[in-house]
């Protein structure tokens, strides 16, 4: 008969393998996800951009991701920094600028990255803002990247510009009275306004994924192998009982 304590350590080790193992596929669900993803996004960018006016905004969010063209202004007065960004290893800011077009549609645009001046983080990157009639290329998203919320995630009553850690179309649309399509353009090219628009891969972390997918099926094994080598140096310690 199995002894109560040998058989609780070999439940709580192959619970310990179940879990590993799960935790390493689930891994690699995340790194298919991302080449799936990565996939429709190239397409997307690949193909000839969509003449956007503001009758097809609806159509466009059920065709996300998708290249896109518009023409419009920017209303300077209600763009929207958002902070703790990365880009090419610097820390910074995403400037998010409306676009009215030509037919009064508003479309929010993410015109870019700019770094943050490391000696004063409340003051602000110095970027050109384009003035008059102007077109816009990049591909239409659902939303922008998103970091964790540390505190109030939109505070609307901070004076402008405005500061916020993720983009909220409601909020937006409370602070500054303007309505706004549910999704965004992230820029692709333009002229040198002091914007980064080397935007990151979705595909980039895919190795990251495996590597953990590797140590978490690297753990499942020196488990089992642990499990087997002590549970048998056990079994080989009992004495048999005899009779004399």
């Amino acid at each position: 008969m199995i002894a109560p304590g040998r058989l609780i350590v070999a439940v709580a080790a192959v619970a310990s393998i179940v879990l590993t193992v799960s935790l390493g596929n689930w891994q690699l669900r995340r790194a298919d996800e991302k080449l799936a993803l990565q996939s429709i996004w190239d397409r997307a960018e690949q193909a000839a951009p969509a003449a956007i006016t503001g009758a097809e905004l609806a159509g466009v969010a059920r065709r996300l991701p998708l290249r896109v063209v518009m023409h419009g202004s920017y209303l300077p007065g209600h763009e929207v920094w958002l902070e703790n960004r990365q880009m090419d290893g610097r820390a910074g800011l995403m400037l998010i600028a409306p676009l009215r077009l030509d037919d009064g549609a508003v479309v929010l645009i993410n015109r870019g990255f700019a770094a943050r001046d490391p000696n004063d983080r409340e003051r602000l990157p110095e970027v050109a803002r384009p003035a008059g009639d102007v077109a816009v290329e990049g591909l239409a998203l659902e939303q922008t990247s998103r970091v964790l919320p540390l505190g109030e995630e939109a505070p609307v009553g901070a004076p402008r510009p405005l500061v916020w850690q993720n983009l909220d179309y409601d909020a937006f649309e409370r602070a500054t009275g303007l309505s706004v399509s549910r999704w965004v353009v992230q820029q692709t090219g333009g002229p040198d306004d002091g914007l980064s628009r080397n935007w990151p891969r979705l595909a980039a972390g895919v190795d990251k994924h495996r590597g953990y997918a590797a140590q978490w099926f690297g753990l499942a094994a020196l488990i089992a192998g642990l499990t087997i080598v002590l549970g048998a140096r056990s079994l080989r310690r009992v004495t048999p009982v005899t009779d004399e």
